[in-house]
């Protein structure tokens, strides 16, 4: 099943935040049962206006520089580069075995997998971060998940 990017929600899953402005779109969504302030999965969809010619490649050199900001001990790999509908993807996770929120430690671990597509001159990521480990399973069925999005034009007209 292809899955839009806006009209479904991962299962089980709320809208917690959703934000727009000239340059960008987000649209958060944590388990149904949990806090935007206590979260400990979130999927969330971003599009950026405008990246000024940048690339895929640039553009997750750029995010894996500020993850190791926040994470020095932390890890990037790119797992796949593709193509849909056209359009350059890259799926990549990044883990962090001591996540920081606001600058502070957590002394939680933090793993986030993205998938990022750039589109006339957008770049529209879908990520599914854990604060805490998540299973061979979970990750299998969240890598999938987030495989089988498409991006729908709709999305990216919402700029």
């Amino acid at each position: 099943m292809i899955m839009n990017m806006l009209s479904i929600k991962p299962p089980g899953y709320k809208v917690a935040y959703q934000a727009k402005n000239d340059t960008a779109f987000a649209l958060e969504m944590i388990p149904e049962k949990e806090s935007l302030d206590q979260w400990t999965e979130m999927f969330s969809v971003h599009v950026i206006r405008n990246i000024g010619g940048e690339s895929l490649t640039s553009f997750h050199s750029l995010m894996a520089a500020k993850w190791l900001d926040m994470c020095p001990c932390g890890s990037t790999e790119i797992l796949e580069r593709g193509h849909e509908q056209g359009h350059p993807t890259l799926l990549w996770v990044h883990k962090c075995a001591h996540g920081t929120y606001q600058g502070h430690p957590t002394g939680k671990p933090e793993n986030t997998w993205f998938k990022a597509l750039l589109s006339n001159g957008n770049v529209v990521v879908a990520q599914k971060a854990f604060k805490f480990e998540p299973s061979a399973e979970a990750v299998a069925f969240w890598l999938d998940f987030l495989r089988n999005l498409r991006v729908n034009p709709r999305l990216e007209s919402l700029h």
